[in-house]
């Protein structure tokens, strides 16, 4: 999972402890972030709304939360991820602003991400994977970045791991229903039931 200032991964154990032991079946992640905890809740069974302002936590969140793995085509997805990690890379905009003009990534994995990119807005935007795809994306390109990690500054020489090539994966979907949303949890929480 990404590298994230504020990771509530160490408290996922007492939560889910807690979420089972008051035998709760619907769970509110109002700072969703990475997903981690509206995850663990998922997990036990719990029918999760996962919310967060940040475009990224949306993403994830209609990747694990939203999406029922048992309800989607995982052979589409997959068939998707290969044709996907098959591009060759080509320069764009990512590259240049993250890559030469400053070196967050080196320029081969940044051009992977401009391809990938492109080819997930133009032949999936509209389909039940294009946030898996991004996902898969994001994740792949934490893989390979060349940063301190918690606040994204980029380091001065490469790290070793920016020099590997990009991969998608399969971003490993959840069973179950659940929801995601992205805004302003004092304005969420009004509409909720």
């Amino acid at each position: 999972m990404i590298k994230y200032l504020g990771s509530k991964r160490t408290l996922i154990p007492v939560l889910s402890q807690l979420g089972q032991a008051s035998g709760a079946k619907t769970a509110l992640d109002l700072f969703t972030g990475t997903t981690r905890v509206a995850q663990a809740f998922k997990k036990l069974g719990m029918t999760v709304t996962a919310s967060d302002v940040a475009s990224y936590a949306e993403c994830f969140g209609k990747t694990w939360i939203e999406l029922d793995s048992e309800a989607v085509n995982r052979g589409e997805l997959a068939e998707a991820l290969a044709e996907l990690e098959s591009l060759p890379g080509k320069e764009g905009y990512f590259t240049q602003k993250f890559c030469v003009e400053a070196r967050y990534f080196q320029p081969k994995n940044g051009e992977r991400v401009d391809a990938i990119r492109e080819r997930i807005e133009t032949d999936y935007r509209d389909s039940w994977m294009y946030y898996p795809l991004l996902t898969s994306l994001i994740l792949g390109a934490d893989r390979v970045d060349s940063t301190t990690g918690i606040q994204m500054a980029f380091l001065k020489g490469w790290a070793s791991r920016s020099g590997n090539r990009l991969e998608l994966r399969d971003p490993e979907l959840l069973p179950g229903v659940g929801r995601s949303i992205r805004g302003d949890a004092l304005e969420i929480v009004k509409d909720l039931p």
